[in-house]
């Protein structure tokens, strides 16, 4: 039985990134995303294996939605989000690959996540980025994110993670 959009309690409908759509996560892009985001930064320094990305991408329920960005039906990004966390969404995971990256996808992915969260009547928009990941930490300020933590040995006891936040005004 395909998964369809009813089932992860999001709208896609006003994502618009060229020819990329946005798709609750499928079993066989889990495992696209878990072999290529074990090969690369920030997961390659935590030492996350592919298995354990894409048993964490495949693990769709009720408290997280797992979403796959195709372009042209080729897996190009991926998220999930925690919806209800601190009045307003948490983004557990954005990852653009490599060779999708420097074309204003994440930007997009952003806004449309932003969007979301307005239309649900939430103030925040949070996120967690490894210390050492400062391109992410950079990407995210210029979304607008701001600092509001920081939280060693959240995932290994030589890192530290970095608590993001994005106020929103309603509208």
């Amino acid at each position: 039985m395909p998964q369809t959009e009813q089932r992860v309690h999001m709208n896609f409908d006003h994502f618009c990134h060229g020819s990329c759509r946005l798709l609750p996560m499928r079993t066989d892009w889990a495992n696209c995303f878990g072999e290529s985001l074990a090969r690369i930064d920030p997961w390659l320094s935590l030492g996350y294996s592919s298995q354990a990305l894409c048993r964490y991408l495949s693990a769709v329920g009720q408290e997280r939605h797992a979403i796959a960005v195709l372009a042209d039906d080729t897996p190009a990004a991926c998220l999930t989000v925690r919806p209800n966390w601190l009045r307003g969404p948490l983004l557990e995971l954005l990852a653009v690959l490599p060779e999708f990256q420097g074309y204003g996808l994440g930007r997009e992915i952003i806004a449309w996540l932003v969007g979301q969260t307005k239309r649900e009547g939430h103030g925040n928009l949070w996120t967690i980025c490894s210390e050492f990941n400062l391109p992410a930490q950079a990407f995210y300020r210029s979304q607008g994110f701001q600092v509001v933590g920081c939280m060693p040995d959240l995932i290994n006891s030589e890192e530290a993670e970095m608590l993001l936040r994005l106020r929103l005004k309603r509208s």
